[in-house]
């Protein structure tokens, strides 16, 4: 399979702490460096829905909110790039630029784990137990996170161009 992300090539995929397997920098990363362009097949809401099931359980997991009902998804066989093992921490080194754009938030030292908080991306109806181990661990991450004041002012200029409309039209509703 052809990879259809684009992955700076100081990362490198590897076993993981928080989950089987991570993205690592092999070599030192400056705060603002593009660290990987997603690129994928862009489905709607419904089917993204249905890979859920059977053979497509797996390509489910992996994909990425880029508006609402619209889905970034590497392959509908389940099968994955290096881009796809991304996993989430509630303390990341890493945001969104823009909708599919991943860029260090600090500086990023050789041999780290690489992680971003998919509130910055995702708002739709979700929940999984976090085990990034953070010491600011939420413990529980649900699509609603991102509506969480605390959240917003934490990675203002890092969610996803959609994401940040959405908080936009809250901020003027209140």
């Amino acid at each position: 399979m052809t990879n259809l992300s684009w992955l700076n090539p100081k990362l490198t995929v590897k076993k993981s702490p928080v989950d089987k397997k991570g993205v690592f920098a092999r070599k030192p990363i400056k705060k603002g460096e593009i660290l990987v362009v997603f690129g994928g097949l862009v489905v709607k809401e419904e089917e993204y829905a249905g890979l859920k099931k059977g053979k497509f359980k797996k390509a489910e997991s992996y994909g990425l909110g880029i508006e609402d009902g619209f889905y970034l998804i590497t392959d509908r066989e389940g099968k994955l790039e290096k881009a796809d093992y991304f996993n989430h921490s509630c303390n990341p080194n890493a945001g969104i630029k823009g909708q599919i754009t991943l860029v260090a938030m600090k500086d990023i030292k050789s041999g780290e784990e690489v992680t971003f908080d998919y509130t910055t991306t995702e708002c739709n109806k979700y929940r999984f137990r976090c085990y990034c181990r953070t010491k600011n661990c939420r413990g529980t991450i649900t699509g609603d996170d991102w509506q969480k004041p605390e959240l917003q002012r934490k990675y203002k200029g890092y969610f996803s161009y959609y994401i940040q409309e959405k908080i936009n039209k809250l901020k003027k509703r209140a």
